[in-house]
Formats: C-alpha cells, sequence, structure tokens
C-alpha cells in the first residue's frame, strides 16, 4: 500500500510524508495521463499522489518488458485509495467513486485492454472496519451503523456497503472500456469480517461475521473481483482473532475443526535444540 494514508496528511502539516513531484515531471506525466482520453473518462489531477502513481507506472513498464507476462505470470498492483488528498478529487457527490474513478483512470492510462485481461490485475483493498458508513458495534450508534444483534440494521448496512464491488467494477469498465467484451481483472487482496477497527467496539458473535463474510464475497462473484483474505493465521491476535483470523473465523463458522490458537502463550516459549540465542553471532 504505498504512501498509504498520504491523503490525510497535506502538503505544510507536520506529518506530511508525500512530496509533490518536480514540477516538470508532473506536467510531463499529467500529459501522458490525460492525452487520448474520451469525453467520458476522468482527467486526473495534480497533487502528490502522482509520485504514487508515476512509480506504479514505472513498475508495470519494468513487469511489461520482463519475461514474466509471456510465462503466464501476473503482476498485482495494489494502490490505496488514501494517496488522494480532498482537493484532488473530481467533483463528485461520492468521494468514494471519485477516488475509484481517478485510480481507473490511472489504469487506463498505464495498461492496454490486452494487458488488463490478461496478466495485469487492478488490486484495492477494502476494509468496512475503517469505514464509518459501514461499522457495527456492541455499543450500537452512533458508534456503529448498528448494534451486533440487530438483524435488520445488519442486514441494510451489508446491503449498502459490500454493493462496493459493483461500484468498483462499474467504475472500472466505464473509465477502461470492455473493447472485445474482455474486462478488467480486479481484486481486492485485503478484505476481513471486521465491523470496527476497534476491537472493543467490534463484533464478534458468529452470526454477524458469518453475514459479514458471505456477503462481501457474494457482491465480488457476482462482480468477478477476486477477494483475498488479510491473514491466514494469527495465533497471537487475542481478541481480534475472529474476525480477522480466516482459520478462526473457519472455526467459529464450524468449518475447521480447531481454534486458531499459539502453541505457547507469550513469555513461555520453549526454544528448539539448535534455536539461536541472544549471543548468536551470524557466522559462527
Amino acid at each position: 500500500e504505498p504512501a498509504h494514508l498520504a491523503g490525510i496528511f497535506p502538503p505544510g502539516n507536520a506529518k506530511s510524508f508525500l512530496p509533490s513531484l518536480p514540477s516538470h515531471l508532473a506536467t510531463e506525466f499529467l500529459s501522458h495521463l490525460n492525452s487520448n482520453k474520451s469525453n467520458k473518462s476522468t482527467t486526473m489531477t495534480d497533487g502528490p499522489h502522482l509520485r504514487v502513481l508515476k512509480w506504479l507506472s514505472d513498475a508495470v513498464t519494468t513487469f511489461r518488458t520482463s519475461p514474466l507476462p509471456a510465462l503466464g505470470v501476473e503482476i498485482h498492483m495494489n494502490i490505496i485509495e488514501s494517496i488522494f488528498l480532498p482537493q484532488n478529487l473530481p467533483i463528485n457527490n461520492d468521494d468514494e467513486e471519485a477516488r475509484t474513478r481517478l485510480i481507473a483512470s490511472w489504469w487506463s492510462s498505464t495498461t492496454t485492454p490486452l494487458e488488463r485481461s490478461t496478466w495485469a490485475v487492478l488490486d484495492v483493498h477494502h476494509y468496512h472496519a475503517w469505514s464509518p458508513e459501514c461499522q457495527g458495534a456492541v455499543d450500537g450508534p452512533p458508534r456503529g451503523n448498528y448494534t451486533c444483534a440487530d438483524a435488520t440494521a445488519r442486514q441494510a448496512t451489508l446491503e449498502r456497503c459490500t454493493a462496493w464491488a459493483g461500484k468498483y467494477r462499474r467504475v472500472v469498465d466505464e473509465e477502461c472500456g470492455t473493447g472485445g467484451g474482455a474486462s478488467a481483472k480486479l481484486a481486492s487482496a485485503e478484505f476481513s469480517a471486521s465491523t470496527h477497527h476497534l476491537v472493543r467496539h467490534a463484533c464478534a458473535d458468529e452470526s454477524t461475521l458469518r453475514r459479514s463474510y458471505e456477503m462481501q464475497l457474494e457482491r465480488a462473484e457476482e462482480n468477478d473481483v477476486e477477494m483475498f483474505w488479510w491473514s491466514y493465521k494469527m495465533p497471537f491476535g487475542g481478541a481480534f482473532r475472529a474476525a480477522w483470523s480466516f482459520r478462526q473465523l473457519m472455526f467459529e463458522m464450524g468449518v475447521w475443526g480447531e481454534p486458531d490458537e499459539s502453541l505457547f502463550d507469550c513469555g513461555e516459549h520453549v526454544p528448539l535444540s539448535d534455536e539461536p540465542t541472544d549471543d548468536f553471532v551470524y557466522g559462527k
């Protein structure tokens, strides 16, 4: 997730860490991104995000000129929505769609239709846990949009929030086109069943976690978006495990026979016979 959260800290902010491209490079890159665009395409805006997009474009070029595409290897290009400053978004009543349109516009200029349908996979991570509009909480509103035990409110929120997969597919197809009937390969290679990023507020009941997991997968499958879970196992994840560890969730759902637990608690580690000690020196 290159430059994750850069859009929260604008230039001049003490925590800002993403400088803009030198002006001559920004002008040249913007010209490339916005040339040969149809009237329906979104115009790329100026801003610090161009530094990230230029770096990722160069990575695609390097991959393209390597033997890997011919060997059937894919490049999964992750780009995080938080690189964009609010003032750099195109005018749109939906900021989430505005960010997605900028990403898709860049992807359209960076790859060809054939590449997008074969080896170039666009990957945008997506979590309900960090979205105020999608969060559920044990203590309910205003901490979350619903209380974990309120199945009706939970269903309404999940219906609204899992529609993201359809928006993702629609926007990319509109910006990149579907020439020859071949749509771009899309992925969301990080997701979880968590309803809140603060574990003390997050729903932990099996019913809510199951619905969160299943509905996200159902909407993604309907829109041909490949999904990849956050982590297969988190043996030291404590209370986070139920919603973030795939093995623990499968145990909670009755699919897996054993919980995702470590063999040892912290402080009870039993060293292996050949395990390096604190005085270990490499090569000796």
